[in-house]
């Protein structure tokens, strides 16, 4: 039922009438919703437009009394919101199933691939434990993690007090996202993880601390509004700091922030893929992490026990309109060992490793009918010049256990992507990805074809 609570109230504004008299109690009602989670800030936005046009209709061609209308509309309000208050607390199940389809010819004498695998298998369940009390769980079964094969199978498992959403922000503990991600990874453009993303601090972007996050820039750990009318969005937080072989705690913190601005009040998704009509929004936003961390083997920081001062800087911009949608991100991430001397990914001796990742895309979607199929296009652009030997051998798509399947990575290069995506429902997606790598350090360019349904559940 739950699930359904934002359809009934769009069915409900859309055929009766909303009269002046209970705007404020609808308001209210809609209000808690958001604090509840059970809608976000810009549902709620759609919800009450959607009132104001149906009001405005039945003043045209109402037949029945305003306070028949009135009584209807309270007691629907009411039965909503009645089915909020037993729901709580409650729990919603989801999952994400990826099975996939790689190609890569042979070339230059090194073994290519032509397999399936499963990209990702996660099952996960969020709700409240009571009023004000939200938690979220994800856990990951797949068979295969490209560039991360010790990534924890445990993505999720947070609480967060949204006490304090209309004020500070919500204070989330446990396993999270990580504020110098900036935002969640995109949906399903592109098959892969993105360079810059790969370049964020911790697992899979994810650390165990304590943070603090106001606005949605802070999905899925809250999606409460941000300052001036969601215009300005932030997030701090204190994490166990990852080491530089990225599945490791150390002994030290690390401190994140992000800030993102929204100058049109409106957030965009986290899909590239826009099958619904919005309206223009865009957002520009950075983020700053800084941990220490002791020498780890992958890095080869001499003499033992040289103390590392890890730095990771990054900036994001996403603007949609309507169908179309276009996004840029850009990290850094510095480790400075103060005297020590390290081997980075080109095998050169140094004091300081420096690693940088661009990522610039458009999308196109169409859709061929007035609910959810579609077809959609994208093209990305990527640049990577990495010196982390934990990072090494970006967007490696061979995934077999040939022994060149190093080789078939790169730490220094370019990779054009071009994308085909056929939407069959909301929830099904067929992504087809076409790349072509082009390494600049002493590799050979070659293609690579992705295909790969996507089912949510």
């Amino acid at each position: 039922m739950i699930k359904r609570i934002p359809l009934i109230l769009f069915f409900l504004v859309n055929t009766t009438a909303i009269a002046d008299t209970s705007h404020a109690y609808a308001n209210a009602v809609l209000d808690a919703l958001q604090k509840k989670g059970i809608l976000n800030a810009q549902e709620v936005a759609d919800i009450k437009k959607q009132a104001l046009v149906a009001e405005e209709k039945a003043m045209q061609t109402a037949t029945k009394p305003k306070q028949t209308i009135l009584t209807k509309t309270t007691k629907n309000i009411t039965a909503v919101k009645q089915q909020v208050n037993r729901a709580s607390p409650n729990i919603k199940i989801w999952g994400k199933l990826q099975p996939r389809y790689t190609f890569v010819p042979s070339k230059n004498g090194l073994e290519g691939t032509n397999s399936f695998t499963l990209r990702r298998a996660r099952l996960g369940f969020n709700g409240f434990l009571a009023d004000n009390f939200a938690y979220r769980f994800q856990y990951e079964a797949a068979n295969e993690a490209p560039g991360l094969p010790n990534a924890q199978r445990i993505l999720d498992a947070w609480v967060s007090f949204k006490h304090f959403d209309e004020s500070i922000g919500s204070l989330t503990v446990g396993q999270q996202f990580v504020p110098g991600y900036t935002r969640r990874p995109h949906k399903t453009a592109s098959v892969e993880r993105k360079f810059s993303e790969v370049l964020s601090p911790g697992a899979v972007g994810r650390a165990r601390g304590i943070s603090i996050r106001k606005g949605d820039m802070g999905l899925p750990e809250t999606n409460s509004k941000g300052y001036f009318g969601n215009r300005l969005h932030y997030a701090v937080g204190l994490f166990n700091s990852p080491d530089l072989s990225l599945n490791n705690d150390n002994n030290d913190l690390m401190f994140s922030s992000a800030f993102s601005i929204r100058p049109t009040g409106h957030s965009p998704s986290d899909d590239e893929y826009q099958f619904k009509d919005r309206p223009l929004a865009y957002s520009l936003g950075a983020a700053y992490s800084f941990s220490k961390d002791s020498g780890t083997l992958d890095t080869k920081f001499q003499p033992n026990g040289i103390r590392l001062d890890n730095e990771w800087l990054s900036f994001f911009a996403d603007v949609q309109a309507h169908h179309w949608w276009g996004w840029a991100s850009w990290a850094q991430f510095n480790s400075d060992a103060k005297g020590g001397i390290a081997l980075n990914a080109q095998g050169n001796n140094t004091n300081s490793l420096s690693s940088s990742a661009f990522t610039l895309g458009l999308s196109r979607s169409y859709l061929l009918n007035s609910e959810n199929m579609g077809w959609a296009w994208a093209v990305q652009y990527q640049h990577v010049n990495n010196e982390h030997p934990s990072r090494t051998m970006f967007f490696r798509p061979l995934t077999g256990t040939s022994a060149d399947e190093l080789a078939r990575g790169m730490n220094q290069g370019s990779v054009y992507q071009t994308m085909f995506t056929w939407q069959f429902d909301k929830d099904v997606r067929l992504i087809n990805e076409f790349s072509y790598y082009e390494p600049s350090d002493g590799g050979f360019s070659y293609p690579a074809f992705i295909s790969q349904l996507q089912v949510a559940f």
